[in-house]
């Protein structure tokens, strides 16, 4: 399937909009994965007004914008000694999903994560994104553990 997908930078006006698609995948693509208590305090930092301080927080976020709507979202720091590119937040609408958004959003991410010098890339996946970032070429370092809250450090 092949979308006409514009990719944007994110703006404060957008917080509503990402905060109902960030809840909306982890309800239709992570509860299987890990129960509704850890998918409500996921979604708890993504109200508007959470999205609004990440906005601020980030190095970028960027939505991808599908028939006038929101249909997807990656976030990107750095780290410290600004040569690794770390993967903050990446959702896409979960019926978007395989469509060719995620691929676009990471090529946003991957184009500010050059001009900025990093040479590699970090993510904490969640369980249903670690295929997709192997499709780009990420390894799988380590499991990490929140409780009984399992995500895998990527590198690539």
């Amino acid at each position: 399937m092949s979308l006409l997908i514009d990719i944007r930078p994110a703006v404060p006006a957008d917080a509503q909009a990402l905060s109902r698609l960030v809840c909306d995948v982890l309800q239709a693509s992570n509860l299987a994965d890990y129960g509704p208590e850890n998918i409500a305090r996921v979604a708890s930092h993504f109200s508007p007004e959470g999205v609004t301080a990440m906005l601020q927080n980030r190095l970028e976020t960027w939505v991808a914008i599908h028939d006038g709507r929101v249909a997807g979202t990656a976030s990107l720091d750095l780290s410290e000694d600004g040569q690794t590119a770390i993967v903050k937040t990446f959702f896409v609408d979960a019926g978007l999903q395989r469509a060719g958004i995620g691929s676009r959003l990471f090529s946003a991410l991957s184009a500010k994560a050059t001009e900025c010098g990093a040479d590699a890339f970090t993510v904490r996946s969640s369980i249903a994104a670690q295929q997709f970032y192997e499709n780009l070429g990420f390894v799988v370092v380590r499991d990490h553990w929140d409780g009984d809250e399992r995500t895998i450090e990527m590198h690539g």
